[in-house]
């Protein structure tokens, strides 16, 4: 440093590499901006038409799911990727479960849970579905990623919801080998009057045996199950409540993973239920 002190700034030199970089920073920031306000403003979810809500109730129970193709805008599974691998590492783990309700983000989950449009459907497929008025309630909505290990051993987990309605949004899938599809069996029982028969049904699926031979007999082809293919950007809706169903195995170096939204559990109200939760 000279000793008289630092030399002096020459103002036209600072006004034009300073004014370029101001320039610049706020044209970045501004674009940043105006992309995260597209991104917010966008509707998550279309307004589908009621012709097209019959329909998806019709393959529920023809053929056991219904779906939405390119449903979800390629910006907003962008941010749910990356909302995602984010948790994938900071958890480090090869199975992640989180509500994104209670994980502090502005995630899409979040906003679908808000939407008019995304209510307004589940309501409408409830009403279509079982002739009683969808109630206005909030979804219990989660996150699922599966890697590594933990993906074989959950495949071929054949269970029942709690929930009548299941809404599946795909986000991340493997890109090759197996591709962890959802399989069922759909529409093998009736929604239950009580939580007992509900619970009965639960522990005579939700069991070894059972379970064992659910899977020899599968991959045996003795029983053939309905095989859904899931790509992001569509939404698949089916019966969760009243549909056994489960996960294919995918490779031990892919990820896969899921949102899912459940509307209406019917035995929410149970004292059983809230006597066996406690």
């Amino acid at each position: 440093m000279d000793k008289n002190g630092p030399a002096p700034l020459h103002p036209e030199n600072s006004a034009s590499t300073g004014g370029e970089s101001l320039k610049n920073t706020k044209s970045t920031f501004a674009a940043e901006i105006s992309s995260a306000e597209r991104l917010l403003s966008a509707p998550v979810f279309p307004d589908l038409a009621d012709s097209t809500l019959a329909r998806i109730v019709q393959d529920m129970n023809q053929n056991g799911f219904g779906m939405v193709e390119k449903c979800i805008d390629e910006a907003h599974l962008s941010s749910l990727r990356a909302f995602i691998m984010q948790k994938v590492v900071e958890q480090r783990g090869e199975y992640g479960p989180f509500d994104p309700g209670h994980s502090g983000s502005d995630s899409l989950l979040n906003a679908l849970s808000l939407s008019s449009e995304f209510n307004r459907s589940c309501r409408t497929i409830y009403r279509l579905g079982t002739g009683k008025t969808g109630p206005d309630q909030t979804f219990y909505h989660i996150l699922r990623w599966f890697s590594g290990d933990t993906g074989e051993q959950h495949a071929y987990f054949f269970h029942y919801d709690s929930y009548v309605l299941t809404v599946l949004i795909p986000a991340v899938m493997p890109s090759r080998g197996p591709m962890g599809d959802l399989i069922m069996f759909p529409n093998r029982r009736p929604i239950r009057n009580t939580y007992l028969t509900n619970l009965f049904d639960k522990v005579l699926l939700d069991n070894r045996l059972t379970q064992r031979l659910l899977k020899k007999a599968m991959l045996l082809k003795l029983i053939k199950p309905v095989r859904v293919q899931l790509e992001p950007g569509n939404v698949y809706f089916f019966w969760g409540y009243r549909s056994v169903h489960a996960n294919e195995p995918f490779d031990h170096d892919q990820i896969r993973a899921t949102a899912v939204f459940h509307y209406v559990n019917p035995h929410a109200d149970s004292r059983i239920r809230a006597f066996i939760k406690r």
